[in-house]
């Protein structure tokens, strides 16, 4: 295996769970949807632009 698939399938990981993240804190926390949207999508856009460099 590469580590082309590898990074990408970490990135997948990474954006699932950060969207369950979101949705915890919209649900649990009540933050509003772009609170959750300030503290989940820089951590989506550096994995996703990590492993496409990286690739």
């Amino acid at each position: 295996m590469t580590s082309f698939p590898i990074l990408i399938l970490i990135a997948v990981v990474v954006t699932i769970m950060e969207v369950f993240v979101a949705v915890y804190l919209i649900k649990k926390h009540k933050m509003k949807l772009w609170q959750s949207l300030y503290t989940s999508l820089p951590v989506i856009v550096i994995v996703w632009v990590a492993a496409i460099i990286y690739s």
